[in-house]
Protein backbone atom coordinates (compact mmCIF):
# COMPACT_ATOMS: atom_id res chain seq x y z
CA UNK A 1 0.00 0.00 0.00
CA UNK A 2 1.33 3.40 -1.01
CA UNK A 3 0.27 6.79 0.34
CA UNK A 4 0.28 9.84 -1.94
CA UNK A 5 -0.99 13.35 -1.56
CA UNK A 6 -3.46 14.63 -4.15
CA UNK A 7 -0.69 16.79 -5.59
CA UNK A 8 1.80 13.92 -5.84
CA UNK A 9 -0.83 11.65 -7.34
CA UNK A 10 -1.69 14.22 -10.01
CA UNK A 11 1.97 14.64 -10.92
CA UNK A 12 2.90 10.94 -10.84
CA UNK A 13 -0.43 9.22 -11.61
CA UNK A 14 1.04 6.96 -14.29
CA UNK A 15 3.76 5.73 -11.95
CA UNK A 16 1.29 4.99 -9.16
CA UNK A 17 -1.23 3.27 -11.44
CA UNK A 18 1.37 1.11 -13.15
CA UNK A 19 2.89 -0.01 -9.83
CA UNK A 20 0.10 -2.54 -9.29
CA UNK A 21 -0.17 -1.50 -5.64
CA UNK A 22 -3.11 -0.10 -3.76
CA UNK A 23 -2.80 3.71 -3.52
CA UNK A 24 -4.24 5.73 -0.65
CA UNK A 25 -4.70 9.34 -1.73
CA UNK A 26 -4.47 11.89 1.04
CA UNK A 27 -5.47 15.52 1.42
CA UNK A 28 -3.80 17.46 4.22
CA UNK A 29 -2.51 14.13 5.55
CA UNK A 30 -5.95 12.50 5.79
CA UNK A 31 -7.04 9.63 3.50
CA UNK A 32 -9.76 10.63 1.03
CA UNK A 33 -9.65 7.81 -1.53
CA UNK A 34 -8.26 4.35 -2.14
CA UNK A 35 -7.40 3.08 -5.61
CA UNK A 36 -7.07 -0.68 -5.93
CA UNK A 37 -5.73 -2.50 -8.96
CA UNK A 38 -8.22 -4.62 -10.84
CA UNK A 39 -7.24 -8.27 -10.76
CA UNK A 40 -7.41 -10.04 -14.10
CA UNK A 41 -10.12 -12.50 -13.07
CA UNK A 42 -12.03 -10.18 -10.73
CA UNK A 43 -15.68 -9.32 -11.20
CA UNK A 44 -14.68 -5.71 -11.78
CA UNK A 45 -12.32 -6.66 -14.60
CA UNK A 46 -14.97 -8.82 -16.24
CA UNK A 47 -17.55 -6.03 -16.00
CA UNK A 48 -15.14 -3.53 -17.54
CA UNK A 49 -14.46 -5.93 -20.39
CA UNK A 50 -18.18 -6.54 -20.87
CA UNK A 51 -18.78 -2.80 -20.94
CA UNK A 52 -16.27 -2.41 -23.76
CA UNK A 53 -17.84 -5.23 -25.75
CA UNK A 54 -21.36 -3.87 -25.31
CA UNK A 55 -20.31 -0.34 -26.20
CA UNK A 56 -19.28 -1.40 -29.70
CA UNK A 57 -22.04 -3.96 -30.26
CA UNK A 58 -25.08 -1.74 -30.52
CA UNK A 59 -26.89 -3.65 -27.76
CA UNK A 60 -28.91 -1.32 -25.55
CA UNK A 61 -28.31 -1.10 -21.82
CA UNK A 62 -31.88 -2.33 -21.24
CA UNK A 63 -31.35 -5.46 -23.38
CA UNK A 64 -28.00 -6.16 -21.72
CA UNK A 65 -29.55 -5.94 -18.26
CA UNK A 66 -32.37 -8.29 -19.31
CA UNK A 67 -29.81 -10.81 -20.52
CA UNK A 68 -27.87 -10.54 -17.25
CA UNK A 69 -31.10 -11.09 -15.28
CA UNK A 70 -31.78 -14.27 -17.28
CA UNK A 71 -28.25 -15.50 -16.60
CA UNK A 72 -28.61 -14.71 -12.88
CA UNK A 73 -31.85 -16.70 -12.76
CA UNK A 74 -30.13 -19.69 -14.39
CA UNK A 75 -27.14 -19.58 -12.07
CA UNK A 76 -28.98 -19.02 -8.78
CA UNK A 77 -32.17 -21.00 -9.17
Amino acid sequence: MVFASVRDFKIHATKFLSSGEEVVITKHGKPIAVLSPVEKKSTGALLLELRGVLKGSGISKKDALKALDRIREEVYR
